[in-house]
């Protein structure tokens, strides 16, 4: 498997067609994830630290297809000056890989982007409680996937229930909601398998 799959598993990034730009996209208005509200007077050096990965909603066609061979993903966040960086690291038969990625602050707190390889992934903390849990929005060509992260492996019934709401709430299926192994976690990588996602940044 090339590098480029390995990130399209360990990001879960999705990949939609996406048809005519331009004048089309202009004639859709508003695009879907500048409709969720950002946490409120988020805090990025709190929200710095190591996440677990404990569920996803998207009808991307990738987890659709792929979900039963899902591997348990750690994510670690670190303030950068101008940008929030996230490694990534989960297993690839059986090693485990550290992939890094820049998204670039937004002027509102809690709103980041990046540019690679011609595509835009726009994020959204959406709640955070910072010490528990977070739900994260990502978008890519106007497809929108919620992301739920924990401090460790397991959240509140309260929390997981407002997570699938909120992706219900947002046109996903409750039955493209897919859990995350508990255990398995990756902490590190060596430096054979630690990949930067950022060449293609334009």
């Amino acid at each position: 498997m090339g590098p480029f799959n390995l990130i399209f598993l360990f990001t879960l990034s999705l990949t939609f067609l996406s048809g005519g730009r331009g004048a089309r996209r202009r004639a859709q208005g508003q695009s879907p994830i500048d409709k969720i509200q950002a946490q409120q007077n988020f805090n990025i050096q709190q929200f710095t630290g190591v996440w677990r990965l404990i569920a996803v909603g998207s009808q991307c066609s990738y987890l659709k297809t792929n979900n039963h061979n899902l591997e348990a993903v750690t994510v670690r966040v670190s303030d950068q000056s101008e940008a929030m960086r996230i490694n990534t690291l989960c297993k690839m038969d059986g090693i485990c890989w550290d992939i890094k990625q820049d998204y670039k602050k937004a002027a509102i707190p809690g709103r980041f982007s990046r540019k690679n390889r011609g595509l835009t992934t726009d994020i959204v903390v959406s709640e955070t409680d910072y010490t528990n849990y977070a739900i994260v929005f990502f978008q890519q060509r106007r497809k929108i996937t919620v992301k739920l992260y924990g401090r460790t492996p397991n959240v509140d019934e309260a929390v997981a229930i407002k997570f699938q709401q909120l992706v219900t709430s947002n046109n996903i299926p409750e039955i493209f909601i897919y859990t995350f192994p508990q255990y398995g976690f990756c902490d590190a990588a060596d430096e054979f398998h630690q990949l930067d996602d950022d060449f293609g940044k334009s």
